[in-house]
């Protein structure tokens, strides 16, 4: 008999609907809602350079368990945040969307292309790139195991310290 993760499907709107759910979870600062979409053990990685294979061994502009998430998003919920004043916001443009990849345990391997604007203190900036994100069917849901953020310029020069995540 199959389990209910094995039984799961997704389509490419499924994975449309899913990411642009997230995005919409950053830029409204729902960060709760946006860390429930992750599995217990899930990861979020920026790395640093074009082709990194292992976030522990590697350098990273973020590298996030799910508690580092929750604790960074309470630092930028934190009306006391020094680096939150005025606060950033932002804005996710998501496209190009596939589903690459299916296993019969229920793993999903996603990938799209993004675009993200932030605001604060009078100035914008502009990310681009691609994700990876490996979903999993579970009894709740589809939940992200882990995203890969894999900025155009990572391997350029930065003058910035990232704030909210992309």
């Amino acid at each position: 008999m199959l389990t209910a993760a094995q039984e799961v499907r997704l389509t490419r709107s499924e994975a449309e609907e899913f990411l642009y759910r997230q995005a919409e979870f950053i830029d409204t600062r729902d960060f709760a809602s946006w860390i429930d979409l992750f599995t217990p053990d899930g990861v979020y990685w920026i790395p640093a350079r074009p082709g990194d294979t292992d976030p522990k061994t590697q350098l990273s502009f973020q590298y996030d368990d799910v508690p580092g998430m929750a604790a960074r998003c309470e630092r930028l919920l934190d009306t006391g945040t020094g680096g939150q004043q005025p606060r950033t916001r932002c804005s996710h443009i998501v496209s190009n969307v596939r589903v690459v990849d299916a296993t019969a345990d229920g793993m999903f391997v996603v990938t799209s292309r993004f675009h993200v604007t932030h605001f604060r203190r009078d100035a914008m900036k502009s990310y681009a790139g691609s994700y990876t994100h490996h979903l999993v069917a579970t009894d709740a849901g589809i939940r992200i195991r882990s995203q890969r953020v894999d900025l155009i310029d990572c391997d350029g020069i930065h003058d910035w310290i990232l704030q909210v995540y992309l």
